[in-house]
């Protein structure tokens, strides 16, 4: 079983400090198709079930747009407690979204999740980047350093 203080020590997230009033589900644009909202994870993560929420699917259907942290009176970042829970469940060597891999290997490829694309508008006009005044994007100087800093984050180790 893992401990609360390791989510402690890992993340530094101040979860006792939630008193559960829901600023954070009302901001969560994912909420309304969540099994778990962001309140109930902190809820459980006081009550040290950390080990449910390891092997639960949620922790990966967190849409990263950081509205918990922005809502919450009292700065406790559910955010930060599911990104800390990812990083222990992959350390841990649970399951994750096979897509995880393939983004991964896509930044590893490309830095960046996706190479340069055009969009469309709604009349059908096409645009790049340079088109929309945006500049291109540039590979890291170093790819292959890039790389390894990359392999090299992701080899830590659980307590």
């Amino acid at each position: 079983m893992i401990k609360l203080p390791s989510i402690i020590q890992r993340g530094g997230v101040p979860f006792e400090q939630c008193n559960q009033c829901g600023k954070c589900v009302s901001g969560c644009p994912a909420a309304r198709y969540l099994e778990l909202k962001p309140r109930k994870v902190v809820l459980m993560v006081q009550r040290g079930k950390v080990d449910e929420l390891l092997r639960s699917g949620f922790i990966w259907e967190c849409t990263q747009c950081h509205q918990c942290m922005e809502r919450c009176p009292r700065d406790v970042t559910p955010f930060d407690i599911i990104i800390t829970l990812q990083n222990m469940a992959v350390r841990a060597g649970l399951p994750f979204p096979e897509n995880l891999n393939m983004i991964s290997n896509a930044i590893k490829r490309l830095s960046t999740v996706q190479g340069n694309q055009e969009v469309l508008d709604r009349d059908f006009e096409s645009y790049d980047r340079v088109s929309l005044g945006l500049p291109e994007l540039q590979p890291p100087g170093d790819i292959e350093a890039f790389r390894r800093a990359l392999d090299e984050s992701f080899r830590w180790e659980l307590p």
